[in-house]
């Protein structure tokens, strides 16, 4: 008989085997990485000041380097982690974990900036963008040496920018656009030589425009338009030969010329808008830009002519030269990827070329001296006999003297002043131009909203307005990224009463980030400065949906009148996203003052007339859209 073997353990033997067994998990708990105890007391300090919770896809059990922190999540783009941190664990033997990223973006969060920020010393990206934050940037901020990314675009902060920010000397990307800051920009930024990007657009910043920014040659975005600079272009900003995309401009004092271009081959977007240059076009070799897709030089002193190796560089989509001193003939090609062309308001002269009326194209010839015949009258575009230097219509024989606008209207309204505002619903894009088939009125539109594929030239709203007795003329408006024209065409010649009616639709009145929206332009009329820097919200002390109203006096001449809304590149340009900036306008009415008579009446409230305009555009009409910003939940102990 087989005997059966047992194996036996005695008691101490499991007793000795748990303890062992206990200790291994025990050293293997401790070898688990936990975060730096300092940077979880700073982390809730700064989401305790700004009121702020996280999700629990990042915050597991307490740890704040866990989950979503550490592993492959991108939180730039996936609104569930807002707000959002990210952590290496990789010090002290994969120990201790360090916050590397920290995203508080579009939050609405409302304060300043708080001191325990600068012991997050690991940070290397920090997006602080589009928020409330008031209060200077911090001087401290120049302790967090390993920063790569900063963003603090899109805020309401006050003071200049600390010298100690060029103390970042690994900065790659650097946004402080729109956020209020002022003063000169620091000359320590001169050490920043491996910064790429430099946003530093839309703010208050004076003086020249730094020579050491021609020493930052890494860089391939530069934006500083929509400042106080004075000019000129500084001549080393020719060494910036990586350039992907200038814009800059809006500048007093000192021209320019187009010197410092030359070599900038490597460019798809120039704008270099109202930048006081004094040149002549010819000055620089297009045909070597072989990226270029946008192209504005408009509203300088530029002449020459427009040369068949310009409008035949292939890849350019659209090219602004408005309001320059350029002459002679167009070419008689262009290339077929332009979509816009704005060649307004220059000495070109000749026959219109064959191309002027392709399809979508875009096109802006108004108030040159284009010769009009019957030897090109066939391709002539509608209306733009109206619109030339001589302006021919109804020259010696004006028809009336009154018209009324409802910017935007889609129908004939009656005002509580009696006039019939007529509707103004023409389908206007980034270089076109209207004119009504009773001849009494148009418009020209200049500008493309840059970074908006789908910008809205005409909004609207249901919400009532107050300070009016007519909210429905303000639900609709009419909005322009450069320019907008209105023209009185054929009135009698005298004085008149000129009515502009503004309200403000986008930015509202609280301590959010879209309430640091701001909306600055100029009004001239008949070519004189009526108003500089002026600000619809600043006119109703802040207010959104309420009417402001401004009255002139002037005088009618050759029976034309010219009312020219113009964004002289200050204000913000995002806000509430890409493609809310410009000019804006609601409501126009024109009579006659004085001596003048009574004016005629203008069209009967039932009349189509004027439904039906000539146009040269494309139908955009956009509803205006809200945007909530999402607030994640957040909470360690």
């Amino acid at each position: 008989m087989r005997r059966r073997h047992q194996l036996l353990v005695s008691p101490s033997c499991c007793l000795s085997g748990l303890v062992l067994l206990l200790l291994a998990l025990s050293a293997r708990a401790q070898r688990q990485a936990h975060t730096d105890p300092s940077e979880v007391a700073a982390l809730n300090a700064i989401f305790r000041r700004w009121g702020l919770r996280a999700s629990a896809a990042w915050n597991i059990s307490g740890e704040p380097c866990s989950g979503a922190a550490t592993d492959d999540t991108d939180i730039d783009d996936d609104p569930n982690f807002n707000p959002a941190i990210k952590c290496d664990c990789s010090y002290n033997g994969s120990t201790v974990c360090h916050i590397t990223r920290m995203k508080v973006y579009a939050l609405d969060v409302a304060g300043q900036i708080p001191a325990e920020l600068q012991n997050l010393t690991y940070l290397a990206n920090l997006n602080l963008g589009q928020n409330y934050l008031t209060g200077s940037l911090p001087a401290f901020l120049g302790k967090l040496t390993r920063l790569q990314y900063l963003s603090f675009g899109v805020n309401a902060l006050t003071g200049v920018v600390p010298r100690e920010l060029g103390n970042l000397k690994n900065l790659i990307s650097l946004y402080i656009d729109s956020c209020g800051l002022s003063g000169e920009l620091p000359s320590t930024f001169s050490k920043l030589k491996g910064l790429r990007v430099l946003w530093a657009s839309d703010n208050e910043f004076i003086r020249k425009i730094p020579d050491y920014i021609g020493s930052l040659l890494n860089l391939t975005d530069l934006r500083l338009h929509g400042n106080n600079f004075d000019g000129p272009i500084p001549a080393s900003f020719s060494n910036l030969v990586n350039l992907a995309n200038l814009r800059i401009g809006d500048f007093t004092g000192e021209v320019s010329s187009l010197a410092f271009v030359v070599n900038m081959t490597s460019l798809n977007t120039l704008v270099l808008r109202n930048s006081r240059i004094s040149d002549n076009l010819a000055s620089v070799d297009f045909s070597k830009f072989v990226g270029l897709n946008y192209l504005d030089l408009s509203f300088n002193s530029i002449t020459g002519k427009v040369s068949p190796t310009l409008l035949n560089l292939n890849p350019l989509n659209f090219l602004f030269l408005g309001s320059n001193n350029l002459s002679g003939s167009l070419p008689d090609m262009i290339s077929p990827s332009l979509t816009t062309i704005d060649l307004s308001y220059n000495m070109l002269s000749g026959r219109y070329p064959s191309w002027v009326n392709m399809n979508n194209l875009h096109v802006n010839l108004v108030w040159n001296n284009f010769g009009i015949d019957n030897s090109n009258n066939s391709i002539l575009p509608s209306g733009l006999n109206c619109l030339q230097r001589d302006t021919p219509c109804l020259i010696g024989s004006p028809s009336h003297s009154s018209f009324a606008v409802d910017s935007g209207g889609k129908r004939p309204i009656r005002g509580s002043d009696n006039s019939i505002y007529e509707p103004d619903d023409a389908s206007l894009q980034g270089a076109s131009y209207y004119v009504t088939n009773s001849t009494r009125w148009g418009l020209s539109n200049i500008g493309k909203f840059v970074d908006s594929p789908n910008g809205s030239y005409i909004i609207d709203t249901s919400r009532r307005f107050t300070n009016t007795l007519d909210s429905e003329l303000f639900q609709t408006a009419r909005m322009s990224p450069s320019s907008l024209r209105y023209y009185g065409i054929g009135l009698k010649n005298g004085m008149y009463k000129v009515v502009l009616q503004f309200a403000e639709i986008f930015f509202p009145g609280d301590q959010t980030w879209k309430s640091v929206g701001k909306r600055i332009f100029n009004i001239y009329i008949q070519g004189d400065l009526k108003e500089t820097d002026f600000d619809i919200k600043k006119q109703t002390n802040g207010k959104s949906y309420t009417v402001v109203e401004r009255q002139y006096i002037v005088e009618v001449t050759n029976n034309f009148l010219d009312i020219h809304l113009f964004w002289a590149g200050k204000g913000t340009c995002c806000i509430p996203n890409q493609g809310f900036y410009g000019p804006l306008i609601s409501a126009i009415s024109v009579s006659s003052y004085g001596s003048n008579g009574e004016g005629d009446p203008g069209p009967q409230k039932n009349s189509s007339t004027n439904r039906t305009g000539l146009v040269v555009g494309v139908v955009v009409s956009v509803a205006v859209l809200g945007f909530l910003a999402l607030a994640g939940v957040f909470v360690w102990r």
